[in-house]
């Protein structure tokens, strides 16, 4: 029997990286780490210009798509690359002008509303059928007032007091300002150079790899990038629809703060499957500071809307673009939560929708060899 030399040196140097790794994990922890943080504004720039590149490609086949003129031709990307990205900005800006304000009211209103709002929880027929009169007894006699200021103090004072000095305000401010400005630096490099650097990479792949595994690769990417815009464009359709529908709702039922929960429930709705109910959760408590019965009855709406969105608009709108079972969507959602956070929420379906559809075509594959029916 010939041994392939070669295939096991490559063996054994995988199992030694992968013993360094195990044995020294917290090096390589903190390694990965530093790297991460340190290409942290490219991350930024490639999310950004693939999220913008879709609003920028449906601009370009708009702008003056059967001129002839040089002018026009030049001046094409540049301009529906501003474009795309002025509107993703507004649109940010916009969002947090609407809700930041409004909720930090808001929270101010409920924890001052919290002692009235427990001796109106404590004096209702309905509760003091279903909660002993001792605990009811405990529920008035508790300091909200000393709570309310503890629990105020927590969120308003820089994080939980994580932030104490001037210094270090204007230092994460400074940081956070030049980790976006170099963000949107890269973000205009990657959109104005896409299609050179896409052949550059094509050339660089073809080259390090044979031909088949070079058609593999191609074959991937265009999977994950097919999932990956089906999903964001079908999202963000499905959150102005949810919205808007959760707006009008709150108008005609004469519930307060219909816009800002309305846009609030909407911007949530992006995060798969959870997002919408935890925008719900906020606009109840929001509403609870007004009226107890108001803040049921928008429950009640919320819960008819999301069955109506989750079962007749939502398939609609996303159709078979990712093909991907619900059971796994949450699974996504919450693999991706766990791991990553609200971003590995964001992007857990996605990916996941991509390795889906490669597994699946590649058992189909062998199904065939094998002349199994599906």
């Amino acid at each position: 029997m010939k041994i392939e030399w070669k295939q096991c040196f490559k063996v054994g140097v995988s199992v030694f990286i992968l013993f360094l790794c195990i044995n020294y994990w917290s090096v390589v922890g903190n390694t990965i780490g530093v790297f991460f943080s340190g290409i942290t504004p490219i991350l930024i720039g490639c999310s950004f210009a693939y999220i913008v590149n879709i609003f920028m490609c449906s601009f370009e086949k708009r702008y003056f798509p059967n001129s002839k003129k040089a002018m026009v031709i030049k001046s094409r990307r540049p301009v529906c690359m501003t474009g795309a990205i002025l509107m993703v900005l507004g649109v940010i800006v916009l969002l947090i002008y609407m809700i930041i304000p409004e909720l930090v009211n808001c929270i101010e209103t409920f924890l001052n509303a919290l002692p009235d709002l427990a001796t109106y929880v404590s004096k209702n027929e309905y509760v003091q059928m279903v909660v002993s009169p001792k605990s009811l007894e405990k529920l008035q006699t508790m300091k909200w007032d000393t709570y309310a200021e503890k629990i105020g103090g927590f969120l308003f004072s820089g994080v939980g007091g994580a932030v104490n000095t001037v210094a270090e305000v204007a230092s994460s401010v400074i940081s956070i300002a030049v980790t976006v400005t170099l963000g949107l630096i890269f973000t205009f490099y990657f959109l104005m150079g896409k299609e050179r650097m896409a052949s550059q990479f094509k050339r660089i792949t073809y080259v390090v790899f044979k031909e088949k595994m070079y058609n593999k690769i191609m074959h991937w990417l265009n999977v994950f990038d097919q999932c990956f815009h089906g999903y964001i464009v079908g999202k963000l359709i499905d959150a102005v629809v949810l919205g808007v529908m959760c707006i009008v709702i709150m108008l005609i039922c004469h519930l307060p703060y219909a816009v800002m929960i309305g846009t609030l429930v909407g911007f949530t709705a992006l995060i798969p499957v959870v997002g919408a109910y935890v925008g719900a959760i906020i606009g109840a408590l929001m509403i609870l500071t007004q009226s107890p019965m108001k803040a049921l009855l928008f429950v009640v709406l919320i819960v008819v809307v999301q069955m109506i969105e989750g079962n007749v608009i939502y398939p609609k709108i996303m159709g078979n673009s990712l093909g991907l079972p619900g059971i796994w969507v949450l699974a996504a959602v919450t693999l991706g939560g766990s791991l990553f956070g609200i971003i590995g929420m964001l992007i857990g379906v996605p990916i996941f929708a991509g390795f889906y559809k490669l597994i699946a075509e590649s058992i189909e594959k062998r199904e065939k060899k094998m002349g199994v029916k599906s």
